[in-house]
Order: C-alpha cells, then structure tokens, then sequence
C-alpha cells in the first residue's frame, strides 16, 4: 500500500521551499498525485532518490523499537522543564538519579508523575555534583543558549563562563559520565556565524569528550505530529571513542503523523483525545479566525479583514504566515509554542473555532494522556510549549541505549557478573529492573490491551509460524491443573516480572512444569494489566499483574522437555523455531 506525502510534508522534510517542491510536481520531477480527499502530493514510494523520503521507506525502527538495555543505566538530568525528554528517557530504559528544574510549576508536574525521581529544585549554579562522580553513565539536558562572550578568543571552556552551558559543562567535569548529551534550537548551528557552535566544540574537547558530528533532527520523522526541529549534540567520553565505541543515529518512522493521529483513536493512542481546559478566543478574535479555512491563514480573509487585523503588518513585506492561522487535521501541527493563540503565532483547532486545549497541546508533544501537568492554565501550556516531544526522545534514547549495550557487552560493570563473563557462563548480564505494576495500572487504569495479537484472526494452526516468539513462564504447581487439561484461559505473572521481555513481540507462551519442563503452546491473544483478586478470590484487589490471555494452540511434544529456566537470559528473543530445537 502506497504512502501519501502532502506537499507541505516534502517541504518539510526535505528543508524546501514550498513553492520548489510544488514546482517539482509541476514540471514532472516527481509525479504529482491526488489522495482520496483531493489533496496535491506525492507517493513516497516513487520519492525513493529523496534522502529523507528514502531512510523512512528503508527504516529499521521496528527493529529499534525492541532495544532493551542490558542492565540498569543511571542518568542525570539538567534543565528537566515538564519531563518530555526526561520522560523519553525513561522510556528508552534510563533510570534517573537527578533531575534538576529551577521553574517549581515544572519541579512539581515531575514529582506529580514521578514521586520516585530525586527532583532537585533550583539554580543549578547551587548544585554540587561531585558526589556523583563516577556513578552515572549518562548525562543529559536541554540548554538554553544565551549570548556567548568571546572575549577570551581561545573558543574552548572559558568562553561559555556565564551561560547555562558552561554548567552543563561544569555538571559533565564533575561527573564524568560515559556519554552526554545536549539539545538545542536548530538556530544554534548558525548562531554568530557558526561560532557559537564552534566554541561548544571545542569546550567539549577540553573535557575529554569526542563530539559526535550534530545533526538536526525533525520531529516528524519520529512519530511526532509536529514540525519542530531540534539541534542534537552526542558527546563520547575519549577513552570509550578509542575504543571504537560509535553512536548511530535513531531510525525514523515510516510516515509522518498528523494531528489526526494526535486527537484520534489509531498509532499514536488507544483513545480520542481527553476534555481538558484550554484558552478562548475573545469574540472579536473569534469572529475573525471563524472565516480561516482549515489550513488557511489571515491571507484568506477578505480584503478588509486582512487590513483590519493586520493593521500596519498588512503593508510589510514576508508571509506572516503564523498569523490568523488554522491547523489542518490532515497535516502535523506547525511547532508549538508557550501560549497557543500568540496572534504572530495562531494555532487555531482545524476544524473548531478556538485554541488548542492543553491535552491537545500535549498529545501533540507526544505526552502520554496520564501525564498530569501542574500549575494554571498559562503554566501547563508553557510547560508543554517548551517541552522535547517525548517520542522523539524516546527515538533518540533508544540509539542511546544501543550504545551502551555495545559498551557493557565488551566491560560490564556491575561485579557480580564479571566472574561469570571470565568463565564464558553467559553472554550477556540480565537487565537490572523490572516491571512495577503498580505504575503500569497508573499508566493503563482501565487495564488495556498492551499486546493486541493480530494471529488471534488465524482459524488454523496447522502452519506455525516458528520466526515468532515464545514466552516460557514458571506455573506453580497449585495452579497447574487447567494447563495440563489444555484448559487455560490465562496466565498472571509474579509480582516481579522482567521488563527485558519484550511484551509487543510476544506470539506464544509455553507453561513450564516444576520438575518436568515444557510440553503445550499457548497463543498470547492479549497483554494487560489486572489483578490476583480476578483469579484468586482472597487475594487482595489491588495486588497489580501482568495478565496473558492465552488460547491452547497445540501439544508441541510427545513428553514434557526439560529446559533450564533463566527467564531474563534464555527466554527474553526466543522464537518458536529455538524451542522446537531445544536451543535453549
């Protein structure tokens, strides 16, 4: 099936003028299309000599989406605003040790969704981070870039004293982190002719870092419904570069999303988009903005409206486009700003007159709908605002976690494992934590699929699919009855379950008997979280699992085998094909 690209999303992603790519079409560099609503644009698939068209028609994300990390990495996070980096993060599999926020609004919307994070409210001229030196992996935050002094003229450490940066800097000396990371607006690239960027250069060569050559990445290709770019800079410590240690950047998605898929049902959520408080327009501005059809601007007015709202603008040269502006449901959201309904900056509902609600603005950062922001209605939007949207740090955290797989594969660190790494017992340490059920019922309250198997469609089962992958879980023998009479209908974890079980790519399920191994296989129609109560009725109601439901596919052996259960090494990526071998 073909992929449809809007105009405007070409011009975007490729960094082009509007009117260029339209010419494109025009003139039959690209064939032009039509979609099923009318719409002018182009089939990626005949984009295919397009650099970004390309990578997103070649992408490996789904790939990348399975990244786990091998073991426990801490982190530290400065400049944490609301949380959508610090929340990719977490995402990606990093466990904060430190966040540090000065805005209390932002301080307190961490805590509100995260009361285990260590959020330390404050300037970060105050912090003291030595104590930590040596006990982080990766550091990581958002900047804000003020005016640089180059008195000094050397272009290294001493040039960014005085800015936000230089304590950055001051926070990598004083920890020494393996790598760290910093992101910015795109403008840095350019600013003062590119020596800013050039003085940040070299004050990360000062600290004994290698700086991974900076890239700007667009959200869009991240599974964000938004046009914002970020500047992104991954710096190495040099004695892990030496070694060959490299950081590859994240895949992107395989299409752009739109505010469609940010206030509808579908990739990006499970549900519409809550009710939430947002701004409204004064009648008079509402009067206005009624006329701006869905993806127009104040250029649609009529005449004298334009002059009436413009007032001396109208006469000035340069698009103005932001102003008067209304979204468009089918296209990503322009980039969002502190306040939703700035008149240079309009971000007008697509298809009702007012501005964006707060949930909406976060949806189209990406923000999971339980993520509560605190504050008044001028905070949350502000927060948001300045937010990195979560999926792109998710996208970013993932490659970041690949390469720390890389390093721990070759120096594992937590000693318990070292022994065993010398006597060649295992190949890789387990991951250090596991899921908290609790949280995943905070997350999911209304105990949602988290893996909707599409193989529950499949009437036979004749032909197995041995690429897919089996889990292998432990069944007491107080409940094993139903499972030895091909019976079960489900299966609830422990209350400890290892979060490197990849739980979307999860086909089948095979109960192993104490004693005896493993015999029957089970399809895993659905992941979700419940409860013990649901099958033991004098358990308590609020002792959160990880339920499977589960639907008897075959007796895959004539007599139990015996397997050596190792859940987070042995069974974590294992396909049907390797246990009907026994490769375990």
């Amino acid at each position: 099936m073909s992929t449809f690209l809007s105009v405007t999303n070409l011009a975007d992603l490729t960094g082009t003028s509007l009117a260029t790519v339209q010419k494109w079409g025009e003139s039959g560099v690209y064939p032009l299309r039509h979609n099923e609503k009318g719409k002018e644009g182009f089939y990626m698939e005949e984009l295919t000599d397009v650099e970004p068209v390309r990578m997103m028609l070649d992408t490996h994300w789904d790939e990348e989406f399975h990244v786990a990390p091998l073991r426990d990495y801490t982190s530290v996070e400065l400049f944490a605003g609301a949380g959508g980096l610090a929340l990719g993060m977490h995402l990606a599999g990093f466990r904060h040790v430190l966040l540090n926020e000065v805005d209390a609004m932002a301080c307190n919307t961490l805590r509100r969704n995260h009361p285990e994070w260590n959020v330390l409210e404050g300037d970060i001229h105050n912090v003291d981070f030595t104590p930590l030196r040596g006990k982080v992996d990766f550091l990581s935050g958002g900047f804000p870039c003020q005016a640089f002094s180059y008195a000094g003229k050397k272009g290294g450490l001493n040039d960014t004293r005085g800015t936000l940066f230089f304590e950055l800097a001051r926070a990598v000396r004083e920890i020494q982190p393996k790598v760290f990371m910093g992101e910015n607006v795109k403008g840095l690239l350019s600013h003062d002719d590119g020596r800013t960027l050039e003085v940040i250069r070299n004050a990360i060569k000062e600290l004994g870092y290698t700086l991974v050559e900076p890239q700007v990445l667009k959200a869009i290709m991240y599974q964000v419904p938004q046009k914002r770019e970020r500047l992104i800079l991954v710096a190495i410590r040099n004695d892990i570069y030496e070694q060959g240690f490299r950081f590859k950047w994240p895949e992107p998605y395989h299409r752009v999303m739109t505010l469609r898929d940010a206030f509808f049902s579908g990739e990006l959520f499970r549900d519409n988009v809550p009710w939430s408080e947002g701004q409204l327009y004064p009648a008079k501005k509402a009067r206005v903005m009624a006329m701006v059809p869905e993806g127009g601007d104040w250029r649609d007015l009529p005449v004298e409206e334009q002059k009436q709202y413009m007032g001396g603008s109208f006469y000035l040269g340069g698009g103005k486009t932001g102003m008067a502006r209304r979204l468009s449901m089918d296209e990503p959201s322009l980039t969002l700003t502190c306040a939703p309904a700035q008149k240079q900056t309009e971000r007008c509902h697509p298809t009702e007159t007012r501005p964006l609600t707060v949930r909406e603005y976060a949806r189209i950062q990406t923000f999971p709908d339980y993520w509560e922001f605190a504050g008044s209605m001028s905070d949350q939007y502000k927060q948001i605002g300045n937010a990195v949207p979560v999926n792109l740090a998710f996208a970013i955290g993932r490659s970041l976690i690949r390469l720390f797989n890389e390093i721990e594969a070759q120096h594992p660190e937590e000693s318990q494992y070292k022994e065993a790494y010398r006597d060649g017992r295992d190949m890789l340490p387990p991951q250090l934590f596991e899921i908290d059920m609790a949280d995943m019922h905070n997350q999911y309250p209304k105990s949602v699929n988290i893996v909707n198997n599409p193989y529950t469609r499949v009437r036979s089962f004749a032909n197995l699919d041995d690429s897919k992958n089996v889990l292998i879980c432990l069944v007491p023998d107080k409940y094993i009855e139903p499972y030895t009479n091909h019976r079960a209908k489900a299966y609830f974890t422990g209350k400890k379950f290892p979060s490197t079980v990849k739980l979307n790519k999860l086909y089948y399920f095979m109960p192993y008997t104490k004693g005896k191994g493993i015999r029957d296989l089970y399809q895993i129609e659905v992941a979700r979280v419940g409860t013990k109560h649901e099958f033991i009725e004098e358990a308590d109601d609020n002792d959160f699992r990880l339920v499977f439901e589960i639907k008897f596919v075959k007796q895959l052996f004539d007599d139990y085998k015996p397997v050596k259960l190792m859940i987070w090494r042995t069974f974590t990526d294992t396909n049907l094909r390797a246990v009907m071998a026994l490769e375990l």
